[in-house]
């Protein structure tokens, strides 16, 4: 069963290095590694090219990972798509252990794992831990598997895999998501909807961003832009109104998750909800000659 591992990147040609180091040594005997580049400026190109030859390079103009994905789904040659980020390191036995969840669930179109930081950084840093916290109790990523639909954690392309035939099925990702935030929710969600079923594996993807507010503020924000075009594209889109009532109701959160979860993740749970819901009203704001 042919695998195609299909990363986007855009200006992280550091960590996209770790990530292909740990790719090239896979114990799984077929697959290919295809890199799009979404129109980094940092050198990412010649690093590849020179490093990793046996990688596959692409490259279009900066169109966000969405659209950069389907590039790689429509170049790829395997019977399985696996996808990964950019600032990830997967275990030597990823590819291994995603074809063997399809060898035992034939029926599943989809099989993933979750996300998590380095055990040195768990052991000091806060929104590392924070992170974790999302992965267990928000997203019930755990230590055992789960076969299901909407309720399974497996979907975050960080750590997915996916059967081409059912990629192609859908249309792939969604492009009218610009920025690498609910597109991959998206794409469950469709393929789910149809009836498919997907399976989680306990397979750690070690995440390699920098645990600093500074980034964990970039991300949140995008994940709220990201989070209100999923709204847009199925539901009702929020307004002014309601972002704003929802930052006032995550600040309230704050004492009774003290009580849950201690004072210093419920600091940055609050934090991290204010700086979605900003991600939010900009979204919103840019958007709002398409309503």
């Amino acid at each position: 069963m042919r695998v195609s591992v299909v990363i986007p990147t855009f200006n992280r040609g550091g960590t996209l290095r770790q990530t292909l180091t740990g790719l090239i040594v896979q114990d799984y005997p077929d697959y290919e590694i295809i890199i799009v580049d979404d129109g980094s400026t940092d050198g990412t190109d010649d690093m590849v090219m020179r490093e990793f030859p046996s990688v596959r390079y692409l490259r279009q103009p900066n169109r966000g990972p969405a659209a950069a994905r389907n590039v790689g789904i429509r170049m790829s040659s395997g019977v399985i798509v696996a996808f990964t980020d950019d600032d990830c390191l997967p275990p030597s036995d990823w590819l291994t252990r995603l074809v063997d969840g399809y060898t035992r669930y034939p029926e599943v179109v989809g099989v993933g794992g979750y996300l998590e930081a380095p055990a040195e950084v768990l052991k000091h840093n806060i929104l590392a831990r924070y992170e974790r916290y999302v992965t267990r109790e928000q997203y019930q990523a755990r230590d055992e598997e789960v076969l299901g639909g909407f309720e399974c954690p497996a979907g975050g392309t960080c750590n997915m895999s996916y059967r081409k035939s059912v990629l192609t099925e859908v249309g792939g990702f969604d492009e009218g998501f610009r920025y690498a935030a609910g597109e991959d929710a998206d794409l469950k969600w469709r393929i789910v909807r149809q009836g498919y079923q997907l399976l989680y594996l306990p397979i750690r993807m070690v995440h390699l961003r920098p645990y600093t507010w500074q980034a964990f503020r970039k991300q949140q924000i995008t994940h709220g832009r990201g989070a209100w075009y999923f709204e847009h594209k199925h539901s009702r889109p929020p307004g002014w109104g309601r972002i704003a009532l929802r930052a006032v109701k995550r600040g309230m959160s704050f004492i009774p998750d003290m009580w849950r979860m201690g004072v210093a993740l419920a600091f940055v749970k609050m934090m991290g909800g204010w700086y979605d819901c900003w991600g939010q009203w900009q979204e919103y704001r840019s958007r709002r000659g398409e309503l």
